[in-house]
């Protein structure tokens, strides 16, 4: 399955980058979804993006991307292509256009992972003109390559999300997204003496370093100067993070379920192969016994129409029994006019001796709104509910259940005979339970002697 991992590069700016499944990844084919390649002179670096035909899906495409054109990566330049000529053909150091597209005999199937990047409500850029957002591996000599270098402007529209959620106290409203090549897939594929392979056309045949990570940047574009239809930039780094190729907790995912033993929810951490408690146990001891705490953060939101709200958000906290689950009840406020309602939940493992954290989240859709609403469902039993009291006794046992069928009949018999021909007549009667009372009755039995005629 899919596994994030979130990166914080400022108060207002979250980066979740989604690492594709490794047994059933994201794919799509070089045919249907064409990668272009730009050699930078200036950097010695390389750009990786799609074609603008598959701008919808890929969102990572050459009108998007800004450039470095200095060796320090200070100074940058957009590709916009709404210009008579784009700068990749006036600038030598730059691949020109018709050399941009990358054929491969035969076509390639490229796993892709996924990068989205959320802003808080209200974020007004902080002054910049705008962002570039990098995503970099390095070559086996060291030299960053751009997975995607996109450019995002403050006069750009983002994302809205239909359903805000909150993280660490902030409120991410709106995103962009764009994919890019998986790395580790990239990686593990390279082969030094085979030219169709992407990775050693990204990397012009050098492979990237040994077990290589991801560098996830933001750049914050501090000034725009527009010179014959171009825009150059001066730019100022507002933060980087590295993260490992894959995500080595894929094994570890968020869970909300409907309970088994009741009308709630059960809201816990799930891991393959093992348990959670022994999940955060190996945690404390790769970590040399940092303190870890784990954030059970559950939002509510109802669908009324077409739209959804948030009408509850709640945050549990758990330090111990990490094996058994949050329960939780939602309340749905508007359960007579919501059509459905979203759990969305976020687990969160926080080690309080670093401050780094791994996040998790899973989302459930239910319908049974009415189930959830204010008040429960209550049966009229009537105005004055009456207990009925059901007696369970025997009758009196006075022998008069032993019937013998044709008394002349035993004249000048032994007892042995005459019993074997008495009838005994059995009467069965209803049993009941009463959980209020329950009563018995004695009755005394009456034997009679039956003496024995000699004849």
């Amino acid at each position: 399955m899919e596994s994030s991992r979130y990166v914080q590069l400022s108060a207002d700016i979250l980066v979740e980058y989604v690492y594709t499944s490794q047994a059933n990844p994201a794919v799509y084919n070089t045919a249907a979804f064409p990668i272009e390649i730009l050699r930078d002179g200036h950097t010695g670096g390389s750009y990786l993006w799609n074609a603008a035909s598959v701008q919808s899906t890929m969102g990572n495409y050459r009108d998007r991307t800004a450039v470095a054109i200095n060796s320090s990566k200070s100074q940058w330049v957009s590709l916009n292509t709404s210009f008579g000529v784009p700068y990749n053909d006036f600038d030598p150091k730059l691949t020109p256009t018709p050399q941009l597209p990358q054929v491969f005999s035969p076509n390639l199937d490229i796993e892709y992972d996924r990068v989205r990047v959320y802003f808080t409500s209200g974020y007004a850029f902080d002054a910049f003109d705008g962002l570039i957002f990098e995503i970099l591996a390095k070559r086996s000599d060291g030299v960053e390559l751009n997975l995607a270098a996109v450019n995002y402007l403050k006069t750009d529209t983002p994302i809205f999300m239909p359903d805000p959620f909150l993280l660490a106290g902030r409120l991410y409203s709106t995103y962009i997204e764009f994919l890019v090549p998986s790395v580790f897939f990239m990686n593990n594929s390279f082969d030094p003496n085979d030219s169709n392979g992407l990775a050693f056309r990204l990397t012009q045949g050098r492979g990237l370093i040994g077990t290589p990570y991801i560098t996830v940047r933001a750049t914050g574009i501090r000034s725009t100067t527009v010179t014959n239809g171009y825009s150059f930039y001066e730019i100022e780094e507002i933060n980087s993070v590295s993260i490992l190729n894959r995500d080595i907790y894929d094994n570890l995912f968020a869970q909300v379920i409907e309970s088994q033993g009741g009308d709630y929810y059960e809201l816990s951490g799930q891991v393959a192969g093992s348990s959670f408690s022994d999940f955060i146990i190996q945690l404390i001891a790769s970590s040399g016994g940092a303190d870890f705490v784990v954030f059970h953060e559950i939002t509510v939101s109802e669908q009324i129409g077409t739209i959804f709200t948030q009408t509850s958000n709640q945050v549990f906290t758990q330090t111990s029994g990490f094996d058994d689950p949050i329960l939780f009840r939602p309340i749905i406020l508007n359960s007579a006019n919501a059509v459905s309602f979203n759990l969305d939940y976020t687990l969160r493992l926080y080690n309080r001796s670093d401050g780094t954290q791994i996040i998790k989240r899973a989302t459930l859709s239910s319908f049974d709104v009415k189930k959830y609403g204010r008040r429960l469902m209550k049966i009229n039993l009537g105005t004055v509910p009456s207990v009925a009291r059901v007696y369970n006794q025997l009758q009196p046992d006075d022998g008069r259940r032993i019937v013998i069928s044709d008394s002349s009949s035993l004249s000048g018999q032994t007892s042995d005979r005459q019993a074997q021909q008495l009838v005994v007549r059995t009467r069965y009667i209803t049993g009941f339970r009463d959980r209020v009372n329950v009563k018995a009755a004695i009755a005394p039995a009456v034997v009679k002697t039956i003496t024995e005629s000699n004849g």
